[in-house]
């Protein structure tokens, strides 16, 4: 559990506040490895994998995403029993945000109804995009597609993942109703946008210096044996996701707690269970 007062970390300016995400981010890390990539696994499997395996039916993928802010406010439920110093219990995570769960769900019905909406808006673009890729295109026509396509998406996708930042626990944990924690979610990312942007910029740096050094070893030893070279590439691009995951988790967590966590709360409450 941190030892800094709210106010000292309020008072970092935003720079030093994205950083400081990004260090406990790696402190908690440290604390476990295994534990950590294992639940970024579970959370690739269920956002990532399972939804674009081929002849997934579309309805099961819809559940997935009616269902996503739930889970997603269990993972950070995680992340904040780990932070606080104690053992993880999904149990006790899901009795906890029981009484929200009709509201939780609703909040995934808004994003299923979004994100249905995006892919309604780029329809036609996605479409003769993956015409020219079936029809093996010149490399710069199907840039030259790409790149509009993925910004367009970007700034789609942008007021969903800030009204999604905070809201899922802010239903979960603190009983908003649906409008407000998305209310409050796009207020208080616009309030921390840079130390957000500082603490996903810094990630972003530090996994493509990682994957280049990575990129490096594996095509030295493709060149000695094509077959261990795929396998460890595979590996690479699979433990790349995991630790993506894990720290995009993690600076979601870290940035929830600046916002709204209470350490004096908190340590009433540990010290309730001692008395205990």
């Amino acid at each position: 559990m941190s030892t800094m007062p709210q106010g000292q970390e309020k008072a970092m300016g935003p720079f030093k506040t994205g950083l400081d995400w990004v260090y406990r981010s790696i402190m908690l890390f440290r604390q476990s490895p295994p534990k950590w990539l294992l639940y970024a696994l579970l959370y690739v499997i269920l956002f990532i994998m399972l939804p674009s395996i081929p002849g997934m039916p579309v309805l099961i993928s819809l559940i997935v995403i009616l269902f996503w802010p739930t889970l997603l406010a269990l993972f950070i439920g995680v992340y904040r029993e780990e932070d606080w110093g104690r053992e993880a219990d999904p149990r006790k995570l899901v009795e906890e945000i029981r009484p929200n769960f009709v509201r939780l769900i609703s909040l995934g019905g808004i994003f299923l109804a979004y994100g249905i909406l995006t892919g309604f808006l780029v329809k036609d673009e996605m479409t003769a995009f993956a015409a020219l890729v079936e029809q093996k295109a010149d490399p710069e026509m199907l840039i030259g597609l790409a790149m509009p396509l993925m910004l367009k998406m970007l700034l789609l996708l942008t007021p969903m993942i800030l009204a999604s930042w905070f809201s899922p626990m802010l239903v979960a944990y603190h009983g908003y109703s649906v409008l407000d924690a998305i209310k409050h979610s796009l207020w208080q990312c616009w309030r921390n946008m840079i130390a957000i942007t500082v603490s996903l910029t810094l990630l972003g740096a530090g996994i493509s210096a990682l994957m280049l050094v990575a990129g490096v070893l594996v095509g030295l030893i493709t060149a000695l044996s094509g077959v261990v070279g795929a396998v460890l590439m595979s590996l690479v691009v699979l433990g790349s996701l995991l630790i993506i995951t894990y720290f995009l988790l993690a600076i979601q967590y870290y940035s929830y707690r600046h916002v709204y966590y209470h350490p004096a709360a908190v340590l009433s409450e540990d010290l309730g269970e001692k008395a205990d």
